[in-house]
């Protein structure tokens, strides 16, 4: 490949106004500095699309098996470092350091998966076409050129790698904008990236905020993949239709869980607080909403209350003690807090929790477990992306089917009862782009099943086969099998002949009964 000049990812180029702007990372548990970028300016993200579109071709060229063979590399570098990676995460998002494992074990399996299948999922598919037997077609998948990746903070290792792996291996050049609260994840991304060999010019990073994300999609990459807010989203697919260029959007949730009166409580409490609460809620997949019959409601509240009080324990993702970490940033908080605040003046009865942590000394927020709701009220609503459960009983499962699809959002759901069979009626009846039985999670890890919602929750997919092919385009190709005809049935000069010849093909390959085929090899059948 003809390598372009190195992009730098600490761009320390002034800004417009004639003032560098900074990007300080400090973990949210402690407060402590992490490290420090400089944002992207107009003139940096012009020069670093330019570098990815003429980068795009060679890699390309490169072919399947060799872009395969950097990203075997990729994943032995990420085996070196594993440590570094899940540190920062750690770190950078105030996270137990489990949960850093958790992210950590579904990202690198999916890269093996995609090494495994890339071959058989990206091949050559033909096509035999009835009225032109004498030529082949076939389909071949091409990339989109340039992939802008923006990825969020909550979950900066899946959200980010997953589309990054799958650009590459279709031959695509990345351009990545982690989010302005994940700037070191990012940073440590990129450089085992580019340890393990992929060129400089093929994969970038950019920081900054919204605003160089808009300024990137204006630039015209050549396809988008956008995780974040659905406020967000909306402005990103405008943008994105007057450019007409194609994106892929995963955006929020209000996800809910349905309990019958048959489940077994003990594992549903353990699985339904597990759910909402991992890291700290901040989640789209997140259980926000729980509609369980009236007849075991009391003792399931009572049972994830205890879950609550036994098991999760907040503190910096250092500790070993830590089940729980901090809430990433100062906006999000406030929100958490404003929702539960105003669902207790319309009369919702807290369980637990309910404040925010003032004495941990950093931004964090109890597990809280509310109950007496009303679908009205915003907790019970809008997305809340924090450690917060809200409980309302129902009288029955259509009533909670009804409830649990009232909402703008489409993201995972689950139901959880002992009957396996009545679970999976209710969950292919949930408008969800992801239905569980008896879990909720678990399965959004799983790297061959596709990723992604419906309604305000985005559309398109990552993760599986699917999420590779969307980073391609579907090419037809078509050529003739023997020596070409001279002259081609379909072209000049037209003749009741080729036309009464045609009319006896209609007949022949379309009539629904025998008789009306056998017309077509009479002499006459008009």
């Amino acid at each position: 490949m003809n390598a372009a000049p190195p992009v730098l990812s600490n761009v320390e180029n002034l800004a417009s106004n004639g003032q560098p702007k900074l990007i300080v990372s400090t973990s949210p548990a402690t407060g402590r500095k992490l490290g420090e970028v400089w944002a992207a300016t107009p003139e940096d993200i012009k020069r670093i699309m330019e570098t990815a579109r003429l980068a795009q071709g060679p890699w390309e060229r490169l072919g399947l098996r060799a872009r395969l063979a950097l990203m075997r590399g990729l994943r032995d570098a990420m085996y070196r470092n594993l440590d570094r990676i899940v540190d920062t995460v750690v770190a950078e998002q105030g996270r137990p350091r489990f949960e850093g494992m958790i992210e950590y074990w579904p990202t690198i399996e999916l890269l093996s998966y995609y090494l495994k299948t890339a071959r058989r999922t990206l091949a050559p598919e033909p096509v035999f076409v009835k009225l032109v037997p004498h030529r082949a077609h076939w389909v071949e998948r091409r990339p989109h050129g340039v992939v802008l990746i923006i990825a969020p903070w909550n979950f900066p290792m899946i959200l980010s790698l997953a589309p990054i792996f799958a650009a590459l291996i279709a031959g695509n050049t990345v351009v990545y904008k982690p989010s302005e609260f994940a700037s070191q994840a990012g940073e440590v991304f990129t450089q085992v990236i580019h340890e393990a060999g992929i060129p400089p010019e093929v994969f970038q990073v950019v920081h900054g905020d919204g605003d160089v994300g808009a300024a990137l999609i204006r630039e015209r990459p050549h396809k988008i993949c956008f995780t974040g807010s659905v406020p967000t989203g909306r402005k990103v697919a405008a943008l994105a239709g007057e450019l007409l260029i194609p994106v892929t959007l995963e955006l929020g949730g209000k996800d809910a869980a349905i309990v019958l009166e048959d489940a077994d409580l003990d594992r549903t409490a353990a699985g339904v607080v597990w759910a909402g609460m991992v890291n700290a809620g901040q989640a789209c997949l997140s259980i926000e909403r729980v509609y369980v019959m009236r007849q075991v409601a009391e003792p399931l509240v009572e049972k994830m209350a205890q879950v609550i009080n036994d098991h999760v324990r907040l503190g910096p993702g250092e500790a070993v003690y830590t089940t729980m970490g901090a809430i990433t940033t100062e906006a999000q908080i406030r929100i958490i807090d404003s929702q539960v605040r105003e669902a207790v003046q319309q009369g919702a009865r807290v369980v637990c929790g309910g404040r925010i942590a003032e004495d941990k000394g950093g931004r964090f927020y109890l597990p809280t477990l509310i109950t007496d709701t009303t679908p009205q009220m915003r907790v019970a609503r809008d997305e809340t992306f924090g450690p917060v459960i809200v409980v309302q009983a129902v009288d029955s499962e259509e009533e909670a089917l009804r409830l649990a699809n009232d909402t703008r959002y489409g993201l995972t759901g689950s139901v959880w009862t002992r009957n396996k069979a009545r679970g999976l009626a209710l969950a292919r009846q949930m408008k969800v782009g992801l239905a569980s039985v008896n879990d909720h999670v678990m399965s959004h890890s799983v790297p061959n099943v596709p990723w992604g919602g419906v309604n305000d929750s985005g559309y398109g997919r990552t993760r599986g086969k699917e999420g590779l092919l969307e980073m391609t385009t579907a090419q037809s190709l078509s050529v003739e099998r023997l020596a070409p005809l001279p002259r081609e049935f379909f072209w000049y000069p037209y003749s009741d002949l080729k036309y009464n010849l045609l009319r006896r093909a209609m007949h022949f390959l379309y009539g629904p009964t025998w008789r009306d085929r056998l017309r077509a090899l009479s002499r006459n059948p008009y």
